[in-house]
């Protein structure tokens, strides 16, 4: 539940350890576990009727069976949500990249937003506007393909 902000040093240490520094695997696996899905997992799985696992073991289900036959297939509309949030959060991020990312070549959209606005010169907000329009359609495209999903991932009903 802590901000990444606190345990970026811990982070940053670990990552490197691990021989990841530099690469884009460093920039997706330490997010792609949160206090978010957590909590988002749990509402959901506490929304099922206990009903629905007793009949599965009725029926012979291991829990490994139940697990990918029953759970997550109604599960996806979390799943979706907690993808779009996830995307989302990871797309904004710029401490963590400019930290784990050492070359400019690898370096993400929002960092080289950032290199637009120059150091001494006065700012030119023509291409600092288009490059903001043209950093935000990822995240508006992945909205869009799982829109579906993310509005009834947060449905309060038993009804999905």
């Amino acid at each position: 539940m802590m901000p990444t902000e606190i345990l970026i040093i811990a982070l940053f240490r670990f990552i490197n350890s691990l021989g990841w520094g530099n690469t884009y695997v460093a920039l997706i696996v330490p997010f792609l576990a949160s206090a978010t899905g957590t909590f988002l997992f749990r509402q959901h799985f506490a929304n099922i009727p206990a009903e629905l696992s007793e009949a599965a073991q009725l029926d012979g289900a291991t829990p490994l069976q139940f697990l990918i036959r029953v759970l997550i297939p109604i599960s996806w509309n979390t799943i979706g949500a907690l993808a779009v949030i996830q995307f989302v959060y990871m797309w904004n991020m710029y401490i963590w990249p400019v930290l784990i990312i050492q070359g400019q070549e690898r370096q993400v959209v929002q960092v080289g937003l950032r290199t637009l606005m120059g150091g001494d010169s006065a700012l030119v907000f023509g291409p600092m506007m288009m490059g903001a329009v043209i950093a935000s359609l990822p995240p508006v495209v992945i909205f869009v393909l799982l829109q579906k999903q993310f509005m009834s991932g947060f449905q309060l009903s038993r009804d999905k």
